[in-house]
């Protein structure tokens, strides 16, 4: 027993930042939008982890984008505080500490980088799914927050983890132990994904889908195309459809118990996954009138939130003010956290939400268009290098220009961690390069800290 014990010791050490790594994922995860002493604290010990490494090879690009973004944040704080500790891209530097940490990291614990953060989301689906039991139980059910306490955010972060597990190398997601608890993972991710009933993350959903459907066409042609995005389809709308017809249940009957019997479904479904998998391969008639089906449990999903319509249009009226502003203030923007305020004075609709929800429009207002250039950058760096798992980072995208998941610390984590290439097309950096980053990045967490508690 103690040797084990021993032994797990050495490999944790022997593994340290993966572990904090994955433990600073969980963190941000439960953090929302993220508070910027809490963040700074994890950005500080994650700094002197990264410190300590020899070399790292990184996209200088993207970094270069990053850093310019945080700098050009800062800067927009201090206009508004007289200090750079205030607004959302001072916690938001986490991420270039991540991507840069990503970049020390070996090929093999990069992977199980990639695995465990798609085993974390995992757990936050199964968390999310208890608690819609609870609540269905007491006759309080509704759309589900989870632990990002956010619909729209859990199911963009759900959204991620799927693209995140079926970005496995070919054959990879077979073989081991945690690919295949992976592979058991699809049907209650996107079970859980459904009971956000989060329009948004649908879309994204699709749209990423789309992205794969298009690369098969490409790679197999036409007909491989079409047989493998059914079955994609039929998969993904089985578990979609299993998760609208739960929430339907416990919202919308007076048997919400059913919920618990749509459960036990689920934990079957869990099981077999493999096996439905394999019989959709071989009967691919079956995989195409599932998918036809699928095209049900879309229209049944607007007619359970129909308000999802209105909800849409005010995001484009909440778009069309936010440009305004552009035209008024494009070089520094109004400053950090000062829509709101402009938007409760001015002469439109008052949305009563901290950020427009395009995150693009919204950088471009508050931080000026340089600091959303430094966005479109990184965007058009992702594509351009051609990372495998860009159909995760489309969806990512494509949610991101009609609500605000970017925001959310845990959910750009997640993509960073199942997205994010730092090492594709990079340069090598030696131990002084890498520990010069992390200094600077870690003064930059010191004096957040110092201004926190000061002030």
């Amino acid at each position: 027993m103690g040797k084990r014990i021993s032994d797990g010791a050495g490999l944790i050490l022997e593994h340290y930042l993966l572990v904090l790594m994955l433990l600073s994922l969980a963190a941000l995860t439960l953090g929302g939008v993220g508070n910027a002493t809490n963040v700074s604290q994890i950005g500080l010990v994650l700094c002197l982890a990264g410190f300590a490494q020899r070399e790292a090879k990184v996209d200088l690009w993207v970094v270069g984008a990053l850093a310019a973004y945080t700098l050009l944040g800062a800067l927009a704080s201090w206009r508004v505080q007289g200090h750079f500790a205030w607004g959302y891209t001072s916690p938001q530097s986490i991420f270039l500490v991540l991507y840069l940490l990503m970049a020390c990291m070996d090929g093999g614990e990069l992977r199980l980088f990639r695995r465990f953060s798609v085993l974390w989301a995992g757990c936050v689906a199964a968390h999310g799914l208890a608690y819609f039991l609870v609540r269905a139980l007491a006759g309080r059910a509704g759309r589900l927050g989870g632990l990002l306490n956010n619909p729209n955010a859990l199911g963009i972060f759900l959204a991620v983890a799927w693209f995140g597990l079926n970005a496995q190398a070919p054959g990879e997601a077979e073989t081991g132990p945690i690919p295949a608890v992976m592979r058991r993972l699809e049907p209650l991710i996107l079970t859980v994904l459904a009971l956000t009933l989060s329009m948004g993350s649908f879309v994204s959903l699709a749209a990423g889908m789309l992205f794969l459907a298009a690369g098969w066409l490409r790679r197999d042609g036409w007909r491989e195309a079409a047989l493998q995005t059914c079955r994609m389809l039929s998969k993904a709308g089985l578990a979609v459809a299993l998760g609208v017809l739960m929430y339907f249940t416990a919202r919308m009957t007076d048997i919400p118990w059913f919920a618990l019997v749509l459960a036990g479904y689920l934990a079957a479904l869990t099981a077999l996954w493999p096996r439905l998998d394999r019989f959709l391969r071989d009967l691919p008639w079956v995989s195409c009138a599932m998918t036809a089906a699928g095209a049900l449990v879309a229209v049944g999903t607007v007619l359970i939130r129909p308000s999802s319509i209105a909800t849409f249009a005010e995001r484009l009226d909440m778009m069309r003010n936010g440009l305004g502003y552009i035209a008024q203030h494009p070089i520094a923007g109004v400053g950090a956290y000062q829509w709101r305020v402009l938007n409760l004075q001015d002469a439109d609709t008052y949305f009563n939400t901290w950020h427009i929800h395009n995150v693009l429009i919204h950088v471009a207002v508050e931080l000026g268009l340089p600091a959303a250039a430094a966005l479109v950058a990184v965007i058009v760096r992702h594509y351009w290098k051609k990372a495998p798992n860009r159909a995760g980072f489309t969806a990512f995208l494509v949610h991101n220009l009609m609500d605000t998941s970017f925001f959310y610390l845990g959910a750009t984590g997640l993509m960073e961690a199942t997205a994010a290439e730092p090492q594709l097309g990079g340069k090598k950096l030696g131990s002084a390069a890498v520990k010069a980053l992390f200094a600077a990045l870690a003064l930059q967490f010191v004096y957040t800290l110092y201004i926190r508690v000061m002030t």
